[in-house]
């Protein structure tokens, strides 16, 4: 059955035009042109840039038709075809920038070995490299609608009975589920913010720090706020139980507007002392 994703893809791709086997030639010269300047011109690389777009979303079909040869292998899998589709897509864009029109091949021939590289290299990168059986993943998939249904893990000897398997081919299903599910430590985090840290970097000791301990380092700069300004911060963001400025004025016989001065002028007082210390290149302005 086709995912809304795919199906939402697929009707917008078809809109795009296929191109001509001269119009396919012409855009490839100005592609290797631009490819093939270490420093190409401006205007060069513009045209460049536009002629590999064009061949691009051209052949955005020819991509989905590789996919489409790997439906039997990944129905089975944890694979969304249109995940499959954007690692071919990135294949296409290989294809385009190595195409070198002068050898006489066409666009597609060269291409279609490049967007099925890619999509075997995805399927390798988040599947196990050992293929499981489909009777057995159809196994690990009815244990686990069991356990949802339970809303707890079952133990072998109750699968066993529920499902009529016999308990060591239950014992193999569970822990192929396990090694399926295990991930390399040194894994990246994948995020452009995450620069080069890893699954490793984000592992502590298990101690999870108090708030007192969070906010330990804020704790010197109070001194700075006269008694009067602290109680009155105290009381409005006690933690579960901070205090109206109506409550905390009728408490410490002001009005409720000289509270709200007073609370303004406290924090103005503790923005100014922390800002050098949480952005030490604002104060080097």
């Amino acid at each position: 059955m086709m995912s809304d994703a795919l199906g939402d893809y697929l009707n917008s791709i078809s809109r795009v035009p296929l191109l001509t086997g001269e119009e396919e030639l012409h855009l490839g010269r100005l592609v290797r042109e631009w490819q093939d300047h270490e420093n190409a011109p401006a205007a060069v690389a513009r045209r460049g840039k536009r002629a590999l777009d064009r061949i691009v979303s051209a052949n955005l079909r020819l991509v989905v038709s590789v996919v489409t040869r790997y439906r039997r292998r990944f129905a089975h899998l944890a694979i969304e075809p249109i995940d499959l589709v954007q690692a071919g897509n990135i294949g296409l864009i290989r294809a385009v920038e190595k195409f070198d029109p002068k050898r006489g091949y066409r666009f597609s021939t060269f291409a279609y070995w490049w967007i099925r590289q890619a999509v075997s290299r995805h399927i390798q990168e988040v599947h196990p490299t050992v293929r499981v059986p489909v009777a057995l993943v159809n196994l690990m998939g009815k244990i686990e609608g069991l356990c949802d249904s339970d809303g707890k893990p079952l133990p072998i000897s109750e699968l066993s009975r529920r499902l009529e398997e016999a308990p060591r081919r239950i014992e193999l299903a569970l822990s192929i589920r396990q090694l399926n599910c295990l991930v390399s430590l040194d894994q990246s985090l994948g995020s452009a913010d995450a620069g080069d840290l890893t699954l490793l970097d984000t592992v502590t000791d298990g101690h999870r720090p108090e708030a007192e301990e969070d906010y330990a380092w804020l704790h010197g700069h109070l001194h700075q706020l006269s008694a009067l300004e602290l109680n009155v911060l105290q009381q409005r963001y006690r933690e579960g139980r901070g205090q109206s400025l109506m409550q905390l004025a009728s408490q410490i016989g002001k009005t409720r507007y000289q509270v709200q001065v007073i609370e303004q002028r406290a924090l103005k007082k503790l923005r100014a002392a922390l800002t050098p210390v949480l952005h030490p290149s604002l104060g080097l302005r």
